[in-house]
């Protein structure tokens, strides 16, 4: 191939000049492979650009083609003195070698390209992997001062629970009493016996607790009725009277600020009301160490306990105190059990003097029977006994010398009913001369009626004769229904029939009289004088409307509860067996039995 073949095409009739000198010298460049440019003296040269290509209608011949290396349009070079090589030539071949360079350009941009997005993918990728590290670095730094701050919160957590740690003792005064020689020093054994409980219940926790530290604090809570209290310890002859009783609990209380004892005796909350709500509100609390519950085994506590038989945190911060042994209601519950006999008696105090154990209980089918051996003394009751300077005795059983001497030391007082029991202890072979007692003195009018019949002053005074319609009160004049002895088989039956108590041993049944048919009791069943009798006992178990205060001489209705006394449970002391289901009201429970006056028709006056 040679440079005549890349002439022009021959449609364009332009004559061509192609004189190509070829030699073994001769070499392809850019320019030789160019095509052939029109004649010089062709006429077309003026209209056709330097690559032979037409120009665009209104250009001008004399405008300045940038192709060209020359102004001159139409300038003719040679080369090598063997060809003719026109500036188009010579445009071709900077064409191509422009066209080289932009390659050449173009591979090192490529390469700048290559090497630049290489770069930019390597700082990408490192970019990233710092990014990540940062966000670990800062998550960490974050976790790690928030576990600071939760150590830190967690220490001061553990320091405010670790603070006044305590354990809790809480006791049924009513159910467990102290022991008589404390009772019996009044304020100053209620400081020994809050002085002496502390000591135990600390040893105790010291040999038997592993979350016992040295800054444990006792505090201690007894529950009681100080009334019943102190007239059972008086009645049962533990104290000379009750208000020794009331030492005692000053006593207790003024041993220590956390030793408390809490009266019960007003309003209807009881022992073991009390002990529960304090048993709820410490038992999931971490101050309180342990709690201790003294109480007495009653179906009440054994069902109140039952609950937490099954809770294995509570069962090991909690511990039954006993005087004695559990043998019966709460024998079978899983909780420790220990006794702190030298503190408490084994036995109830008022079981002595009030009640015989020899007798079983005798209830009515309808509950109401007032007058069993549990409610009532029994008439083995001990009966006081008189001393007299002589060592004489008036009533009661015979009393060793030494018992006497004892219970005269115990009493410290300078009566002379002290002085009577000292003297009665053994004295040495020298008897002193007696001191001359006036006539008028207890021992003297003891000494002239000691042969006098026997008067057993635990029974009541009988009451006045008085006939007619009567209405009993007591000091606080309320209305006290008579005491009545009835047929308990006869009195349930008579409550089965549904009579109409006010046609019967009433006024009359107005709606009865009516023939209104809205009474819906019997008023035709045939009773005898008997039967109407045991009605009334019937009767008495619906409230009277007018309360406790009723002066109404006719009424047959109920002036206060005739079910005896609870004997355990929320309503133990306070309230009858019927609990808060009872139609009789709080203020007719409990009320004081004693008549204190009797009144007559001619005692009222009517306007």
């Amino acid at each position: 191939m040679t440079p005549s073949d890349f002439n022009p095409p021959r449609s364009m009739n332009t004559p061509i000049r192609s004189t190509v000198r070829c030699d073994s010298n001769y070499s392809m460049t850019p320019s030789a492979l160019a095509p052939s440019l029109p004649d010089i003296d062709s006429p077309l040269r003026t209209s056709l650009d330097p690559v032979g290509t037409p120009r665009r209608s209104g250009s001008s011949s004399s405008c300045a083609n940038p192709w060209n290396t020359d102004s001159r349009a139409g300038s003719v070079r040679t080369f090598s003195g063997s060809r003719i090589v026109t500036d188009s030539d010579l445009h071709v071949a900077s064409l191509w070698a422009r066209y080289a360079q932009i390659q050449a350009t173009e591979g090192t941009k490529n390469e700048l390209l290559e090497e630049v997005l290489t770069r930019y993918t390597y700082l990408q990728q490192t970019h990233n992997e710092l990014l990540a590290t940062t966000e670990q670095e800062l998550i960490s730094k974050v976790a790690s001062v928030e576990l600071e701050n939760s150590k830190a919160d967690v220490a001061r957590l553990v320091d405010m629970l670790q603070v006044d740690p305590f354990a809790l003792v809480l006791i049924d005064g009513d159910g467990m009493y102290f022991d008589d020689h404390l009772v019996r020093h009044g304020e100053e054994g209620g400081r020994q016996a809050a002085a002496q409980l502390n000591k135990a219940v600390t040893d105790w926790m010291r040999g038997n607790l592993d979350a016992y530290s040295s800054d444990c604090q006792i505090v201690t809570r007894v529950y009681a009725n100080v009334k019943d209290m102190a007239d059972n310890c008086f009645l049962a002859g533990v104290v000379s009277s009750p208000d020794v009783v009331e030492e005692f609990v000053r006593g207790f209380m003024r041993s220590g600020d956390l030793f408390d004892f809490i009266d019960v005796s007003f309003g209807n909350d009881s022992p073991m009301t009390k002990i529960n709500a304090m048993l709820k509100l410490h038992i999931r609390g971490y101050q309180c160490r342990h709690i201790l519950i003294g109480c007495a085994e009653t179906e009440g506590y054994a069902h109140m306990l039952d609950r937490y038989s099954s809770d294995r945190a509570a069962l090991q911060d909690m511990t039954l105190l006993g005087a004695k042994a559990f043998e019966h209601k709460l024998a079978h519950l899983p909780m420790r059990k220990i006794t702190l006999p030298p503190l408490f008696r084994k036995s109830h105090t008022g079981s002595e003097a009030k009640g015989d154990p020899t007798r079983e209980r005798h209830d009515s089918k309808t509950n109401f029977n007032p007058t069993s051996g549990v409610f009532t003394p029994s008439s083995r009751t001990p009966v006081p006994v008189v001393l007299l300077p002589d060592g004489r005795k008036v009533g009661g059983r015979a009393v060793s010398p030494a018992v006497s001497s004892a219970r005269g030391n115990i009493r410290s007082s300078s009566s002379a009913s002290s002085s009577a029991i000292s003297d009665a202890a053994p004295r040495s072979s020298t008897v002193k001369k007696a001191v001359p007692v006036a006539p008028n003195a207890w021992s003297s009018i003891a000494q002239r009626s000691a042969h006098l019949p026997f008067k057993d002053l635990t029974r009541p005074a009988p009451e006045p004769k008085l006939s007619g319609p009567l209405i009993r009160q007591n000091k606080y004049e309320q209305r006290l229904d008579q005491h009545m002895d009835y047929d308990h088989d006869r009195v349930y039956e008579l409550k089965k029939l549904k009579l109409c108590n006010q046609h019967y041993i009433g006024r009359g049944c107005c709606h009865w009289e009516a023939g209104n048919g809205a009474c819906p009791h019997k008023h035709d069943y045939p009773l005898s004088a008997k039967d109407k009798n045991w009605l009334r006992v019937v009767a008495r178990e619906t409230v009277c409307k007018k309360g406790t205060y009723c002066l109404d001489f006719e009424c047959i209705y109920g002036h206060h509860c005739p079910y005896p006394k609870a004997n355990e449970g929320s309503m133990r002391g306070i309230g009858c067996i019927n609990g808060d289901a009872c139609r009789f009201g709080r203020e007719m429970h409990g009320m004081d039995m004693t008549v204190a006056n009797v009144l007559q028709p001619k005692d009222l006056e009517y306007d």
